[in-house]
């Protein structure tokens, strides 16, 4: 199973169900494609199964099935599949597209893909590329950094006392 995150951000973001479908009716996906659609309507799908919000337990347990993770850029979204230990491919909404009031979706996507821990999929990315691609990728194992903050406070805190 796909599970695809499109992101709460009340701007609509078809970009990626377009390619998506496609995909589906092409025979490229041949498995179940769950979406996660915000305030994305998506009313000319006949392959994805579009649900605008899910519960944090609903989540949880479609993580757990998904065999891949497809998801807008955003930090939150990006992290939870990292956690599952998911294969992502991650896309930035645009505000050129009117998806976001700004592109700091692709510093985020950028600095994600550059790290290993996601395959980023760029507007001039073909989708199918990506895909295959996902079938041998393995993400880099996620190192969050939070020991490095811990020790720089306390030897702060340390310093003042």
């Amino acid at each position: 199973m796909i599970l695809v995150l499109l992101g709460t951000f009340v701007a609509v973001f078809k970009r990626p169900l377009i390619e998506i479908e496609r995909l589906c009716i092409e025979g490229i996906i041949n498995e179940e494609v769950v979406v996660q659609s915000g305030y994305t309507t998506f009313d000319e799908s006949m392959h994805l199964k579009l649900t605008p919000f899910f519960s944090p337990q609903e989540l949880t347990t479609l993580h757990l099935k998904a065999r891949l993770v497809i998801t807008h850029a955003g930090t939150g979204s990006i992290m939870n599949a990292i956690r599952f230990k998911k294969k992502t491919i991650a896309i930035a909404r645009l505000a050129k597209h009117d998806e976001h009031v700004d592109d700091q979706q692709m510093e985020i996507l950028e600095e994600f893909a550059h790290r290993g821990y996601i395959l980023p999929w760029r507007e001039s990315d073909d989708i199918s590329i990506v895909l295959a691609k996902a079938e041998q990728f393995e993400p880099a194992k996620f190192n969050s950094g939070n020991s490095k903050i811990i020790n720089y406070i306390t030897a702060y805190i340390d310093k003042i006392k």
